[in-house]
């Protein structure tokens, strides 16, 4: 039983990082992808690393591109770039120091088959819409982690073409939102967020059941996400498995405007 999961976790692992491979893309003016390496650029945030985002598989495939992608996002006009590494990799965690990258963040890697996920009743009882744009979503993403409202617009405009949007409102006004974006069989989970006066609700819990629940009914048959601190309970107790602290490496360098 313990191989089994094992095996079943490094699956899982796998569709994540399908779906972050992906999703990280959306909207972005240019991307690199090179064999087991694929990096996103955004120059209308350069100043977020988490719009500027490298995956990788080949922690030898990722060293030796390191060179290249630093000057593609210095002539990018990028500030700020991260690497989402595995913990376990020590060959990349010492590359990445060695280049000029310190430790930013440590989320925890999470997933599980969508039948171990407790949907519950979905997003029954609150106040919630599948949204037809990003604007409310944006808002709320500004509001919950100080994002620069504009240029998130811009750069995800068009996202709901894509992905599936939830909003969830406290006394009529946006509160909560989500986004679930499917990748070879996995809904995977991204933009979370609440505002500051309406944590602590349920808000985005609801919504979250909601769309794995409708995920579930377009055949999905996972989820992943990459958990913060302060969402990394909230998310064990839906039944989402830990997969090991995902790693941001960031390289930041001086804005020469300023």
């Amino acid at each position: 039983m313990g191989i089994d999961r094992l095996m079943d976790d490094a699956t899982l692992y796998e569709r994540m990082l399908d779906s972050m491979e992906v999703a990280y893309l959306m909207g972005l003016e240019r991307a690199i992808q090179r064999p087991g390496v694929t990096a996103a650029l955004c120059p209308a945030m350069p100043h977020r690393s988490v719009f500027n985002s490298v995956v990788y598989r080949d922690p030898e495939a990722l060293e030796a591109a390191l060179p290249e992608l630093a000057r593609a996002y210095e002539e990018a006009g990028v500030l700020a770039w991260t690497v989402w590494t595995p913990e376990k990799d020590v060959r990349a965690r010492a590359a990445l120091g060695a280049s000029g990258h310190v430790l930013d963040a440590t989320p925890q890697a999470m997933a599980a088959p969508l039948d171990e996920v407790d949907v519950d009743e979905g997003a029954s009882g609150l106040d919630w819409e599948r949204a037809d744009d990003v604007d409310d979503m944006c808002a709320i993403l500004a509001a919950a982690f100080g994002l620069e409202l504009e240029p998130t617009l811009r750069v995800l405009a068009g996202f709901e073409r894509v992905a599936h949007i939830y909003l969830a409102r406290r006394d009529g006004r946006p509160a909560a939102c989500t986004a679930a974006f499917d990748v070879a069989g996995d809904c995977g989970i991204y933009w979370v967020g609440t505002v500051p006066e309406a944590r602590g609700a349920g808000l985005a819990t609801g919504l979250m059941r909601q769309a794995l629940r409708d995920g579930r009914e377009r055949g999905a048959t996972t989820t992943s996400l990459q958990a913060t601190a302060m969402g990394r309970p909230v998310y064990w107790r839906l039944g989402y498995r830990e997969l090991g602290v995902i790693e941001m490496w960031e390289r930041r360098r001086a804005d020469p405007s300023s």
